[in-house]
């Protein structure tokens, strides 16, 4: 039996980039949120209906979205008024 990845063998690759999920920078609430956005098939949301599907407030999902922004995981710029998120 062979070995190919002998520095990350336990590490399992996920749809999911493995340097966010490690990242020890970002907390666990903005790696959940990233992992339902990559994974999710909407492509517009409305920040209160996202909020109430996350069970979190509009507020928290803001930061989280900044945070996300702040380590590069995530774009955020506005067209025609509305806040296009981009995952990066």
């Amino acid at each position: 039996m062979m070995n190919l990845n002998h520095n990350n063998a336990h590490i399992r690759r996920t749809p999911i980039p493995t340097d966010m999920l490690l990242n020890p920078h970002l907390s666990n609430d903005a790696k959940i949120t990233a992992a339902i956005l990559y994974t999710c098939d909407e492509s517009q949301w409305i920040l209160a209906e996202m909020a109430r599907e996350l069970h979190m407030t509009e507020e928290t999902l803001s930061k989280i979205f900044s945070e996300l922004n702040e380590w590069g995981y995530l774009d955020i710029h506005y067209e025609d008024g509305v806040s296009v998120l981009t995952l990066l």
